[in-house]
């Protein structure tokens, strides 16, 4: 679903900033300014390579860490601030997160079952067990997994499997918005279509929003309606995938889609990678504010730096 002027947004993250105090005289900017809007039933990719801030955002937004700064809105509610029962309950139930490591995401004591349960028990979703269960059985279903995994342990699963059992567990709640982070980067490439593959279909059938965050270019292309492009805690360029992939306007975006590989070895061989270093090129991302494009695409920088690019 692409965003419009009529749709309201799921998610409305306006001037986030994240801060982390290492000792009295040093703390690092996380996340400087950051904002942006998903829409329900869309996928919202992040991309910017290690260390951008990326993952930072996705914690912020689900509330794992506590914002320094700015305002986050889930579907009408303020989620940036201190929150009541009410509105805290609607956020845990209402936003899931699926992790980037399928091992470390589960706990290896509890059966499958119960990780996959733990939502429908602590919200008291269920009447009964047998509803419970039915729910259990369904959702593993629905992610290619066997009714008797239930029974299992996550160290009896492969990589794939384990991921989809922690799609299930986000899926249970029947949750309004997903935050994948970087969940497919530990898997196989062929393992990666798979997932990806059952994440557009759910998306399809129960119309939920992902803010899929990942550095996997192709990937982003592939299952995102719109991108926004991340680098050292700054969001330059967002716009649709087809903006960001045919008219790419920061140098930044311009060095990541420039290193994606060709499947041809013709047009490989000749491929010319464009190098970027922030220190060497005289742009400083506090000074710029945002420049539409065209349509939705916007590009953060400066008024001469925005004209030079865009000639």
């Amino acid at each position: 679903m692409a965003a419009n002027e009529n749709n309201r947004p799921l998610l409305k993250v306006e001037g986030l900033k994240q801060y982390f105090r290492v000792n009295a005289g040093y703390t690092v900017k996380a996340v400087e300014n950051v904002s942006f809007q998903i829409y329900p039933g869309e996928t919202y990719g992040l991309v910017g390579e290690s260390g951008s801030g990326k993952s930072t955002i996705g914690r912020s937004v689900i509330r794992l860490y506590q914002p320094t700064g700015g305002t986050i809105y889930f579907n009408g509610m303020d989620i940036s601030k201190k929150m009541g029962k009410d509105t805290q309950k609607a956020l845990r139930t209402q936003m899931q997160m699926i992790f980037q490591d399928p091992m470390a995401s589960l706990n290896p004591r509890k059966k499958v079952g119960d990780i996959i349960g733990e939502g429908l028990d602590i919200h008291h979703t269920c009447e009964s067990s047998r509803e419970r269960e039915a729910k259990i059985k369904e959702i593993l279903a629905k992610v290619g997994l066997a009714p008797e995994h239930a029974s299992r342990y996550p160290h009896q699963f492969s990589g794939g499997q384990r991921q989809r059992v922690g799609i299930a567990r986000a899926l249970i709640m029947n949750p309004k918005l997903i935050i994948a982070d970087e969940c497919i980067s530990a898997l196989d490439v062929s393992i990666q279509a798979q997932v990806v593959n059952l994440m557009k279909d759910i998306q399809e059938e129960t119309k939920t929003a992902y803010l899929f965050i990942a550095h996997d270019l192709s990937m982003v292309k592939y299952i995102s309606h719109r991108i926004g492009v991340l680098h050292l805690g700054h969001l330059l360029e967002t716009g649709t995938t087809e903006e960001i992939f045919e008219r790419p306007i920061h140098p930044y975006t311009r060095s990541l889609l420039s290193a994606i590989p060709a499947p041809n070895p013709v047009v490989e061989k000749s491929r010319v990678a464009e190098s970027y270093d922030y220190k060497t090129s005289g742009i400083d991302y506090s000074q710029g504010t945002e420049h539409l494009v065209s349509g939705s695409h916007y590009v953060k920088c400066t008024d001469e730096e925005f004209h030079r690019w865009c000639r």
